[in-house]
Parts: structure tokens; sequence; C-alpha cells
């Protein structure tokens, strides 16, 4: 069932706000329309509750909790930009916007648990997530009733309800497993490579230019390092080419590895070298590591299944756009996705069609201490429930009016003080 919820997860992408209330509106349906049902499991379920009391403190609560996910979903799904004048009329390059996690594990909780499952059902759909729920065993009348009701309201693709075995939370790109209030509640799964994407329609010059800026800052050791690129497959011995020629050229002078590092370095070449991989290595003067560059780099290969930790760079290819989203899709999503390209109905689908904590569009710098911030999940109800289980994701991208300052110099940036290697 995760791995099927997944799937249609992504397929879903990017969910709309009429997908978000339909789904909504249907857990109404569903608790509305078998009220009095879920009023005597209740009651079954904790001796010292009559049906009466069950409707006043849960039922009638739950109701509104999800009543008010779908009025005010709208309002919070809305992109936030800054607080200048520009900003506010629209033209700054950079927002942020909230995006789902994707499968949410909820393991419910023992006491009250139709309202407090149904609080943080509210948050988790208003989010656009795709929900597994696992009731307690001390509820078993309301685990029968659920789970017949569900499947009548709900796709399991949507909403599965479990009664018995253990939660799938190693897999679930977030788990719930007890009072949504505590910090100590949640679970987020761990974000995957970082990989930047070259439209057809880039600059390879220029874009080469700044990957290996990043590249090269602490040795390909900074948290906001691309780990990997997504080239189309008809340009790849010249994107190789250009990477190679920027990283030739001085730059920044890195940190060297240690003997450890340049030892599993050495392991990570000979593999993807052993697999088909062709190396590229590019080895200035006065830089601390070289910059090696792997073309026809494949999944199978370490270095795209290990934390690199090192100044590597694999290429794959791509046909389409699509396929390149789906090489993300096959990993946890990354904290920071970079894309080049002038193409506008392709950039739109890859904010649309991916998730990450940032995106940087052609080469805009990138605050690791705002991400750092927000991969920190809210607490509460309402709006902040929503946050708690959206993806907050910060857009970088040029100013409408295409004149800004050099990445380099922008206050929070990752590359610190390394300079562009071409000019």
């Amino acid at each position: 069932m995760l791995e099927a919820q997944r799937a249609a997860f992504f397929a879903d992408l990017p969910v709309s706000l009429a997908i978000r209330r339909d789904r909504l509106g249907r857990a109404v349906l569903m608790i509305e329309e078998n009220a009095a049902a879920l009023c005597d499991a209740l009651a079954a379920d904790q001796p010292n509750q009559d049906s009466e009391s069950a409707r006043l403190t849960e039922v009638l609560p739950a109701l509104a909790a999800l009543r008010a996910a779908s009025d005010g979903v709208s309002s919070w799904m809305r992109p936030e930009r800054g607080q200048s004048l520009l900003a506010r009329l629209g033209r700054s390059g950079n927002y942020t916007e909230y995006l789902p996690i994707g499968v949410v594990g909820i393991s419910a909780p023992a006491s009250m648990p139709l309202l407090r499952t149904t609080n943080i059902l509210a948050s988790a759909l208003a989010a656009g997530n795709r929900v597994i729920l696992k009731l307690d065993a001390a509820s078993p009348a309301l685990t029968r009733l659920l789970g017949e009701l569900a499947e009548r309201y709900f796709d399991p693709l949507e909403l599965a309800i479990t009664a018995e075995g253990v939660l799938p939370g190693a897999g679930c790109d977030l788990t719930v497993t007890s009072d949504p209030q505590e910090d100590g509640d949640l679970t987020m799964a761990r974000s995957g490579k970082s990989p930047v994407i070259l439209g057809r329609s880039a600059d390879f010059a220029k874009a080469a230019d700044n990957i290996v800026a990043r590249k090269r800052l602490k040795g390909g050791r900074a948290p906001l390092a691309p780990d990997y690129l997504l080239v189309p497959e008809e340009q790849e011995e010249a994107v190789a080419s250009w990477l190679w020629r920027a990283a030739m050229r001085p730059g920044a002078t890195g940190t060297p590895l240690t003997d450890a590092e340049r030892e599993r370095m050495a392991h990570l070449l000979d593999d993807a070298r052993a697999r088909g991989g062709e190396v590229m290595e590019a080895a200035p003067r006065g830089v601390g590591a070289p910059l090696y560059i792997i073309r026809h780099a494949s999944d199978d290969m370490l270095v795209m299944q290990e934390e690199i930790g090192g100044s590597i760079l694999p290429l794959r290819n791509y046909a389409r756009v699509d396929d390149a989203i789906a090489v993300i899709h096959r990993r946890p999503p990354p904290i920071a996705i970079y894309y080049f390209g002038r193409e506008a109905a392709e950039r739109r689908r890859v904010l649309d069609h991916t998730l990450s904590s940032a995106i940087a569009i052609d080469g805009r710098a990138l605050s690791m201490a705002k991400i750092d911030r927000d991969l920190t999940l809210n607490v509460g109800d309402g709006e902040a429930g929503f946050r708690r289980f959206s993806r907050v994701r910060h857009v970088c991208r040029p100013a409408l009016s295409r004149f800004r300052r050099p990445a380099a110099s922008e206050g929070g940036d990752d590359l610190g003080d390394a300079a562009p290697a071409m000019r």
C-alpha cells in the first residue's frame, strides 16, 4: 500500500485546491452521515462515555476541524513573498511555497481517538498528503467502523486504515506516532541527494560556472552542494566539457582531503569505472582537491546511492524532462534542487512536479539558515497544522527585471566567499 500511495501521490502533483477540498469534504460527509454510529462506537470502546457525550466532545469538534481546514486551505496555500514594495507587487524573484510531504503515517492516539485523529487528518489532507492510518488497539469498535467507512468515502490510495501490524513508519515521508502536540511525535524521512537539472534551453557555460563554484566550496562538503546532474542525453559531452573547463580555472582554494576521504573517493571512482562510467579529472593548481566528473552515471553506482562528501559530480542523461523528474522521485525528496533553463513551461513543470526544501532557478543563491529553520515542523491545528504537514520550499529565481547582485555576494548564500570559476 505504501508504494502504491507514493506512486499515486507523485502522479497527482501538483495537488490542486479542488482536490484538497474534495478530500476534506468527503471526510466531513464520512463523519456527518455516520455520526450516530460513530457515537455508539466511541461509547462502546470507552465505558465512561455515552453516545451523547461522544457527540459533544468528539464528533462535533471533529466536523468543525475539517470544515475549518476546508475554509482556510486556499489562503494557507498561497506563496509568501518578502515585505518589500517590489515583493508585495509580485515582482520579487524569491518566494516561499508550501508543498505536500507525500505519504503520512498516523498512529492514532488512544484518548479522544476520533477528535485527535481527525485534527491530524484535517491538517494532512489540507496539505495535500496521502494517509495511512493505524488506530489504537484500545478502540476496536471505532477501528472496525472507520475501516468500513473509509472504503466507502475514499480510495485506499488516498486514505488507508489498518487495524493490525506495525505502521510502516520507516517508509512513510512523515510519521505521527503519539500526541500531536508534542515535538517528539514526528519523524521525517531523510533527505535525498540534491540534483541539478539542466534544461535544453540553459546557457551551459554559465551553468557550469555556477555549479563548479558551488561544488568547490568546502571540497564538496557544503550542505547545499549539488550531488549529481541531470542533462539532456545529446548534450552530455558538451556539458562535461564545460564543467571541466570551469573546474580548470583558478577559483576558491578549497579544503584538502584527509587520507580517509581520499581513500573513500578512490573507492567511489573505481566503482563508477567498473560500472561503465567515464571519469574526467580537473586538477588546477592552487585547488585543494580535484573535481571528478563522471559521465554515463547510473543508479547502480555507489556515487548515486551513498553520500559523496567530496568533489565528485556524476552526470545522468535524460530524454525528456519528465524522465529527469522520475529520477528525482526514486529517492527521498532532496534539500535543494537547481534548475537551469529559459523555457517557462519546463520550469513550471519542474516546480509543480518535484518536492524539495529549496529550489534555485538559474543559479540563484540559497540560504541554509532559512532552510534549517523551516525543516523544523510547526505544531498546532488550523494553519499551524497545515504548515506542520507541508514541506516548506524556498524558490530562488532572478527578479523580473533580471538585474541582481552576483550570487556570491548575497547574504546567507551557501557559496560564502567562493568566486565563480569562469566569467
